[in-house]
């Protein structure tokens, strides 16, 4: 029976990075994300990066790395990073964005890593899940490259968000096949559970609508997410979870950064 996340959904949005890819003029348009997007996820990754153990000189593979700004962060903070990215289109804006400082970069699928088991520290996911038709796949390529005591940090769209509500509404009344794909913050919980991580932290990212600078300010709910102690009315106004999880065992590495 064909669903609606089947295999031709990891094609058309494979087609469609692409598109983005060929036709983006900023570094936000090659993952077809808003420049607010952009921002706000970065802003929230490396707040949340900096409250993690992660120890100098770290291996690190960026999953779906896009035009390469995560990778470019975590190599200023010193770290050595792969991005990977399925898209070719996608992966030279990146080349052209590192052109002095060569970093590394590979042409591949994330439902089948080029790399050995236990290779890296550090595994980033963000981008990824909302356009794929496995997801419970990538969650296993990406613990098996990942170190005993590795840290992975993944994102999931907000099954439970209002906007997200709305959006799955209008789709099902229109009889519209669903453009990205959501999760219920609990499962994608329960999934790394079940793959032998703990789950460290669950850190919200909140967009303001679009529309003018002074609405978008006044909206503005990205500091006060942080302080919201109601779990409810995080869900309901996220857009996205990340999720920071550490896979149990401790490596040499780790030990050692930690001794």
């Amino acid at each position: 029976m064909t669903t609606a996340f089947g295999p031709s959904f990891d094609s058309e949005w494979r087609t469609r990075f692409e598109r983005f890819a060929d036709k983006a003029q900023t570094e936000a348009g090659v993952s077809g994300w808003s420049d607010l997007g952009l921002a706000r996820r970065l802003d929230t990754f490396s707040s949340l990066v900096e409250t993690l153990r992660l120890g100098p000189d770290a291996a690190v593979l960026d999953l779906g790395c896009g035009a390469g700004t995560y990778v470019r962060l975590l190599a200023r903070r010193g770290h050595r990073v792969v991005g990977l990215d399925y898209s070719v289109p996608t992966l030279v804006h990146a080349l052209r964005r590192d052109r002095r400082e060569r970093r590394a970069y590979a042409a591949a699928d994330a439902y089948d890593l080029p790399f050995r088991r236990a290779a890296f520290d550090l595994v980033v996911c963000i981008g990824v899940l909302q356009a794929v038709a496995s997801p419970e796949r990538i969650l296993d390529e990406a613990l098996r490259v990942l170190r005993p005591g590795g840290l992975f940090i993944v994102e999931a769209l907000n099954a439970r968000g209002l906007a997200a509500r709305a959006t799955s509404a209008h789709a099902a009344l229109r009889r519209l096949p669903p453009r990205v794909r959501t999760y219920d913050p609990r499962d994608v919980h329960g999934w790394l559970v079940g793959r032998g991580v703990q789950v460290m932290r669950r850190v919200a990212i909140v967009l303001p609508p679009r529309g003018p600078s002074l609405l978008r300010r006044v909206f503005d709910l990205s500091k006060a997410s942080r302080q919201l102690e109601s779990r409810m009315l995080t869900e309901m106004t996220a857009h996205s979870f990340l999720f920071a999880a550490r896979k149990h065992g401790v490596s040499a590495a780790g030990r050692r950064h930690e001794g």
